[in-house]
């Protein structure tokens, strides 16, 4: 993404954003154009336990999804969940492996396309999506974290999974109550008022002392700036149809980690409602980051992660399994909250890892939960070697946006549309 895009992105979280009137799918459904797709990608670090995730010699191809023990709690919701497994990354040498794990699990480079340094980092799918359909919401996308560890010991490669280009790492929020302010807080400028009107008045002035290319660089400027003011003028719109936000203002981060992955999922639920933005991700923890984690309700001391996918034994893979189970618990809350508001059909909800196997840093095999977005139901799973690019450019596609490969893609998947 070139520098006036970042700086014009940057400019519109500067301003504020406001609320809007859910969007209500009766009405989708009784009108001519079809509900607005939105698209939720849910990371959790360090790969998954696979005994207790895959079943036991899985047919290749789409069948009946087999609820493991790890993905028992999707039971209340099989028949709105597609389980994708036999997907393979490419890990390059020379950078640190749980680094690119996190930073690459969207990515839109090839393997061999290394732009930022070691990194073949580069522009995420799902801000490729947000540049589809941002125009049309206040905020193209919602780059969210539930990492509250203070000690900033890793790189932001192993805590960003969104990225504007090579080396542009999206700035995530962490505190519930900054992202309650930034979508529902009141948009500075006031209804009606133009704030850029200084800004297109002194440029239009300038224009008639500049040659022709140079005017042809100035008008791209003026129209990238028209559609930032466009898009604070419907924020101020949205405010105006809706005089108070659909839930409490949060006081800051919850106690309870339960709470606090619950309560920043509910937001972005709320933004998709409100038709606020249509793209959203959430980090669960950044990988390998080794500060042991409080897992409230499932042990009674923290416990460290990345240290656990390492450790010998039935205790460690007893923990693993639990971790896991509670993740997916979360996965199926998030599930249940669309269904509740009627967004789960027009919403793709991706749940994944970087890596499969968190002891052996296996980049194939990878496992995808995907639930909504009107996706063929079931286990979908491909022996040999399928690279995880040709989901993302299944569902870019079905985005809108309009691309003919997406990193080392080799086809779209079309056993799940």
């Amino acid at each position: 993404m070139s520098a006036t895009n970042i700086n014009r992105r940057r400019f519109l979280r500067a301003a504020g954003v406001t609320l809007g009137l859910p969007f209500f799918e009766s009405f989708a459904r009784a009108s001519t154009p079809p509900s607005p797709q939105r698209f939720a990608f849910i990371y959790t670090p360090n790969g998954y336990f696979q005994k207790a995730i895959m079943p036991e010699n899985p047919a290749p191809g789409l069948s009946p999804l087999t609820l493991t023990p790890t993905l028992q709690p999707l039971a209340p919701f099989k028949d709105d969940v597609t389980f994708i497994t036999g997907l393979d990354r490419q890990f390059v040498p020379g950078t640190g492996v749980h680094a690119q794990a996190g930073s690459c699990w969207l990515t839109s480079s090839a393997p061999q396309e290394t732009l930022d340094g070691g990194f073949p980092t580069n522009t995420t799918l799902d801000q490729m999506i947000a540049r589809q359909t941002g125009s049309e919401c206040a905020l193209p996308s919602l780059e969210l974290s539930t990492n509250d560890f203070a000690d900033n010991k890793e790189t932001r490669y192993f805590e960003s999974i969104s990225w504007y280009g090579p080396g542009y790492a999206a700035n995530t929020e962490k505190n519930p109550r900054a992202v309650f302010q930034h979508l529902f807080g009141q948009a500075r400028g006031g209804p009606g008022q133009s704030v850029l009107d200084t800004v297109l008045a002194s440029a239009k002035d300038f224009e008639k002392r500049l040659g022709g290319e140079d005017r042809t660089k100035l008008g791209e400027y003026l129209e990238s700036v028209r559609a930032t003011e466009q898009r604070i003028q419907r924020a101020e719109a949205a405010s105006r149809r809706l005089p108070r936000p659909p839930l409490p203002e949060p006081a800051g981060i919850p106690e309870q980690r339960g709470d606090y992955l619950r309560l920043m999922a509910d937001l972005f639920v709320h933004a998709f409602q409100n038709d606020l933005t249509r793209v959203a991700t959430l980090l669960i923890d950044p990988e390998r980051w080794d500060s042991p984690r409080m897992y409230h309700g499932v042990f009674d001391k923290p416990q460290n992660h990345h240290v656990i996918t390492h450790t010998k034994g039935d205790e460690a893979k007893e923990k693993l399994a639990k971790i896991d189970l509670f993740h997916v618990q979360f996965y199926a809350h998030v599930i249940d909250r669309l269904k509740t508001v009627n967004l789960l059909e027009s919403t793709t909800l991706v749940m994944g890892s970087g890596i499969s196997d968190g002891d052996q840093h296996n980049y194939g095999d990878l496992q995808v939960l995907v639930a909504g977005g009107g996706w063929k139901r079931g286990h979908l799973h491909y022996e040999g070697r399928r690279p995880l690019a040709d989901l993302w450019l299944t569902m870019a596609r079905q985005a809108g946006v309009k691309q003919e490969r997406f990193a080392d893609s080799s086809g779209v998947l079309k056993e799940l549309a």
